[in-house]
Formats: structure tokens, sequence, C-alpha cells
């Protein structure tokens, strides 16, 4: 089946973490013997970029300059353009829509017409997907990922009637998690949304033969993996929570993996709390990395607020390794009470007796049910063969 990918961020050399997560999906839907392409509509005004490399020249309006490029394969159609002032989310929709056409003109006429548009967010893939749609009378199936229906920043005028005009028109609606699910329906309660998921590399994320067990002495080691980037992430609590434990005399360490402009106040935090020798700051990793710090701790912490999913939970129960988190939205879809705990969000004495309880009830997790939970519904094979199916779906839903 060809299939044509609409999303409004893709990984690049400069940034190859952005939009990995569909990078992902592009990738196994490829290994499963379908035609992938991507269209990548910025969600944002490309202004700044262009500001910094080009000077003033740079502030235009609408341009429909579409650069091409391989990425495994895979044809990748990056459309940029530059608006100034930045537009307001309803207002960027409609641009992107218009440019967004112009561009899907020159894939199609390299690469043949997609059997089914895959649109990543309403804000923009979505929007251009049924853009194309109307225009074109492909079918599409949409997948959200934003936290902003759970966190209450759907605010601008307009958004909820592009939202509902893009659900409607969508052939299957699907959303990473189930909370997402709930919270898009708000915006059409007539339809049905799936919940889905992420890809998760089943084979680079995988058990060592001798997992780490405890051993007098040692400390236990947390480990939380998240960009120092958003206070969502929940980086204070977890101080907080470290700091009772420290206060209490049990020997933990939390090792915190990823970078961002949030590192020196949690740093500072940590030595008002005086656990700065228990924190350490790994840095941004590769995903070798990544996954050989989750193999080495005894558990994996997530802290959020909000999570629509959670990748790094997910990827850790891939390691076989027991998990912690709050019910933020995302991981209570596949964490059980035998491979983790789930504890309340934004309550550092629930997180500190959540990590208590790790400690003590460690060896009684399940490392293979984990594993097994993760590869059945997440792995490349598992959610390509799901995919196809929900393509299927929508192909004869013309």
């Amino acid at each position: 089946m060809h299939i044509l990918i609409a999303a409004s961020y893709y990984p690049t050399a400069e940034n190859p973490v952005t939009g990995i997560f569909i990078e992902k999906q592009a990738l196994a839907l490829h290994k499963a013997g379908h035609q992938v392409g991507v269209l990548i509509a910025p969600r944002l005004s490309a202004t700044r970029e262009r500001l910094r490399r080009d000077g003033i020249g740079s502030l235009r309006g609408v341009t429909r300059e579409t650069y091409f490029e391989y990425d495994a394969d895979i044809p990748v159609y990056r459309m940029h353009w530059g608006w100034f002032p930045r537009p307001l989310p309803p207002v960027a929709a409609l641009l992107t829509g218009s440019a967004g056409a112009a561009a899907y003109q020159r894939y199609a006429l390299a690469h043949g017409t997609p059997d089914v548009l895959y649109a990543h967010d309403t804000f923009y893939g979505g929007y251009l997907a049924s853009v194309i749609r109307d225009r074109i009378g492909i079918p599409y199936v949409t997948l959200e990922h934003s936290t902003s229906y759970l966190e209450g920043k759907i605010i601008f005028p307009m958004q909820p009637q592009i939202i509902r005009r893009v659900l409607r028109r969508a052939a299957v609606r699907c959303a990473v998690g189930k909370a997402l699910a709930k919270a898009l329906m708000r915006y059409a309660p007539e339809m049905s949304v799936q919940t889905l998921g992420n890809v998760i590399d089943a084979t680079r994320f995988s058990p060592q033969p001798d997992s780490s067990q405890t051993t007098p002495g040692e400390p236990f080691h947390f480990t939380l993996v998240a960009g120092l980037k958003e206070r969502r992430k929940g980086f204070d609590i977890l101080i907080a929570a470290l700091a009772r434990l420290a206060a209490d005399g049990l020997n933990v360490h939390l090792t915190i993996g990823g970078d961002g402009p949030l590192k020196a106040e949690i740093a500072a935090q940590a030595e008002r709390q005086q656990v700065a020798d228990r924190v350490t700051f790994a840095g941004r990793l590769t995903p070798d990395a990544v996954a050989d710090l989750m193999r080495r701790s005894h558990a994996v912490v997530c802290a959020s607020a909000v999570e629509t999913f959670n990748v790094t939970i997910a990827e850790a129960m891939a390691c076989g390794v027991p998990v912690l988190s709050t019910r933020c939205g995302g991981p209570e879809d596949f964490i059980t009470p035998e491979t983790g705990i789930l504890i309340p969000p934004g309550d550092p004495a629930a997180l500190a007796e959540g990590m208590r309880r790790m400690v003590a009830e460690y060896t009684r997790f399940d490392r293979a049910a984990a594993r097994r939970t993760i590869v059945e519904r997440y792995s490349e094979a598992a959610l390509a063969a799901r995919l196809g199916s929900i393509f299927e779906e929508a192909r004869h839903a013309r």
C-alpha cells in the first residue's frame, strides 16, 4: 500500500530527535513492505531560523519552497515557509494547508497518488490531510500526540472548529493513549478514537542476561530520561522526593539522562535539599547510551504531570526494567502491578512512597512480562501490522 505521512516535524541533521517517533513509524511501515513517503508541514514559522541564517531579508510572506531528500529510501518533502509576525495556530493551519497542497502535487508527480494519508497531529498534519482529502479524495488516518488537549491549551479562536473538521473528515481517528483519545472525543463526541501508541525499538531496548540486582551497601539506582526543558516532567517533584528518602537514610541515587535549560535550576534545588551527591546529570545521550543506562539501573521513573504516551517508560519495560510512574495520561495504559508502580502526579510524598516501595519490592516485578507487553503492542512489527489493518479500513471507507 502507498502511504503518505503528513506531519509538522521530522528529524533533521541539526535536530535528530525532533519527530523521531514519526520517523520510527515511517521506517516500520517501510520495512513491512509499504511504499512510504513523508510530507513535512512545519508547525512553526521558519522566520527565526531564516533570520539567523539569511538576515533581515528572510522576513517575508508565505513561500512555497519544497526541499526533497531521502531518509533510508523514504522520500521526504520538507515544505519551508516563513511568515512575519508568527501567526496564531488557526491562521498557521490555513497557511499550511495552502502551501502544503502545492507541495503534495510535487510529491504525487514524482511518486504517484497515495492510497492513504497518515496525519500526525491536528496542527498541522491533520489539517493538511483534510485539505488534500477535500481536493483529491484520498482518505486519511489521524494520530494525535499533543499534550495540549490534556493541559487545557486549546485556547485560540477557531481551534475547536479546526479540530472538529479534521476529526470528522478522517476515515479513522487514533491517539497514542487512552486519556488523549478521551480528550479528543470532546470535540467530536459522535466519532470513535482508537488507541495506537508509538513504536519501541525492542531490538535496541532489550534485557541483558545478568540483569542488575541490588547488593548490600550499593545505592539503589533510579533513572529518569527526559530533556531538561519542560517543567511538566516533574524534576522538582522528583528531587523533593529524593530528599525525603535521603532524610530517612535510604541509600538511593538518581541519574537524569538529558540536557536543557532547566539543568542549573534542578542542580541548585538538589544543592539546597542536600542531595546533590545523590544526583548525576548524564547529559544528552544517544539511543544506545539510553538503553545501556536503563539496563544498568534498578528502576526507571517518570514524575510527569502530563504525558500522552511516554516512550522512555516503554523502552525501560522492553529492557525488562521495573518502572515507577505517575498516572499522567500515558504510562497507565501499559504498566500493570506485576511490571511497575503507579502513583498520583504532583505529590512529592506519594512519589517518595512509590520509590520506597520500589526499593522494598524490587525483586517481585516480572521482567519478562514487562518486555512481553511492549513487544506485543509496540514493537516495529506489531505496530506496522496494526497500522496496516487501520489503513485497509480507511481505504475501504472512501
